[in-house]
């Protein structure tokens, strides 16, 4: 990270987030490049783009990945994401056209 690094799980931390949900469907890896699905966590309430769980998150769905740094360097978030909107050389996934992440106001 190019920034102080904050820790992972630190009030800093989370306060970087924007609570948009993005990160909440699922995503594979095919030939080392990251590609979202439109298909959410069934515990992202795609209206409010919250966790339902997100205190308990590990528990409830232990395939829930945690944020770190190593995480975050794989590409998994989309490049507006403020977790890596500032870090160079930084390979965003591929993000279907048809954009599940519009959020309805």
């Amino acid at each position: 990270m190019t920034k102080n690094e904050k820790s992972p799980g630190s009030s800093q931390w989370e306060a970087l987030c924007e609570r948009c949900g993005r990160c909440c469907y699922e995503k594979y890896d095919y030939r080392g490049r990251i590609f979202y699905t439109s298909k959410a966590c069934p515990h992202l309430d795609e209206e409010t783009a919250l966790c339902r769980h997100y205190e308990n998150r590990s528990a409830v769905h232990p395939d829930c990945v945690q944020l770190t740094p190593e995480i975050i360097s794989a590409g998994i978030l989309p490049a507006d994401c403020p977790y890596v909107r500032n870090l160079e050389d930084y390979q965003a996934p591929v993000i279907p056209d048809r954009n599940p992440f519009k959020k309805q106001k």
